[in-house]
């Protein structure tokens, strides 16, 4: 943890606000920005650019993506979204077969809209959103009633972004795996605060991430992961140059191939090797291989686990169930307003989130106890 704090200090130094809204948007580090600024130059003069450049950045980036899940990076594309990877997840479905999509209702739009387009613009596609209703999260038990028995694919948040509720991907992945369903899970509101066990990422057949919150990146990129039997049973539906058989050499563009790179390559949104993007995900990245996801996992639990502990009840109601906490911790005032209450702590250089009616607090490497207990005695004092 000394290592982690040093390497805090000197990556985060410009944070002129005790920042707890990760889930929002995560700051990029300082290595993030030298990053860009060499990209920059490049972008200003790109006199005698080396052509694989075009391949070679977003390689790199791929590779380092796949080292904090544990795969290869033929498993890893680039995208721009979470919505832009369900997107191309059901476009690239068998358009002749049945599907059956079911998604959980008040479930973040970006896993709920893409399947909604679908089921009104391909014949052979149907949603449907089922409410938790007095449940707390999604089980197997739940499920195993409650799934439609023709279900081919379900979509859900690995953790909620209203709530900060985790759930049990590997109890989830028996009942999908024993009924052949495809499980696609959006880690956005986990991973980089969070670490992404082996055995779960074996259990999911895809993943979505936005690479601007936990992960400490770019806004405008994501990351998507496919196993490798999902991918056997997907056809891309996009032509892209970059993504050819025959982008990597210069010469032979012209010689027209529907052929793709390997993998889930084939997948890549057009123009990744853009250089500022890159720059500042390469930087992300670094840093939270450096610190490590698991080591990040149990600072941050620390951190949480202080305020939780601390934080006054008398005035504040605790919403995300200690036993089903994933890396945000959601209240609500018993006798506050929600949007009085962010506006004061920004007065107090305290940044939060309100999302439906509840302050969302986020706590991610670069935070500490100090700031902990100056959140906990606002609170008090409100």
């Amino acid at each position: 943890m000394k290592e982690l704090k040093q390497l805090v200090l000197f990556e985060y130094g410009e944070l002129s606000s005790v920042y707890l809204n990760t889930a929002y948007f995560g700051p990029s580090p300082l290595r993030s920005r030298q990053l860009v600024e060499k990209s920059l130059k490049h972008e200003l003069d790109p006199s005698f650019a080396p052509y694989l450049e075009w391949y070679e950045r977003p390689e790199k980036s791929r590779a380092q993506f796949a080292s904090l899940l544990g795969t290869s990076p033929d498993n890893i594309f680039h995208a721009c979204s979470v919505s832009d990877v369900n997107n191309l997840i059901i476009h690239s479905l068998p358009e002749d077969l049945d599907q059956h999509i079911v998604v959980i209702d008040k479930d973040y739009p970006s896993n709920v809209l893409p399947y909604m387009r679908a089921a009104e613009r391909r014949k052979n596609t149907k949603l449907t959103r089922l409410e938790l209703g007095d449940e707390i999260i999604p089980h197997s038990d739940w499920l195993s009633k409650n799934l439609p028995t023709d279900t081919t694919v379900f979509c859900i948040s690995w953790v909620t972004f209203d709530t900060g509720k985790k759930i049990d991907i590997l109890d989830i992945s028996k009942l999908l795996k024993q009924r052949g369903i495809r499980f696609i899970i959006d880690v956005t509101q986990g991973l980089g605060g969070l670490h992404l066990s082996k055995e779960e990422l074996e259990a999911v057949d895809a993943i979505s991430c936005a690479s601007y919150k936990w992960m400490l990146g770019p806004y405008g990129h994501a990351f998507g992961y496919i196993s490798n039997d999902f991918q056997q049973s997907l056809s891309h539906p996009n032509g892209n140059w970059i993504t050819s058989k025959n982008s990597t050499i210069v010469n032979r563009l012209l010689n027209y191939t529907t052929e793709t790179l390997p993998g889930a390559r084939r997948f890549d949104r057009g123009q990744t090797a853009n250089l500022l993007t890159i720059g500042a995900l390469e930087g992300a990245l670094d840093i939270l291989k450096e610190a490590g996801l698991e080591n990040i996992q149990q600072y941050n639990k620390t951190l949480s686990d202080f305020f939780l502990e601390n934080f006054p009840k008398n005035k504040f109601e605790l919403i995300t169930p200690s036993e089903y906490r994933g890396n945000i911790v959601c209240l609500k005032g018993k006798n506050v307003d929600s949007l009085e209450l962010e506006n004061e702590l920004k007065e107090r250089d305290i940044d939060v989130s309100i999302r439906e009616g509840n302050i969302r607090i986020s706590f991610h490497l670069f935070n500490n106890l100090k700031q902990v207990e100056y959140l906990i005695n606002t609170l008090a004092s409100h």
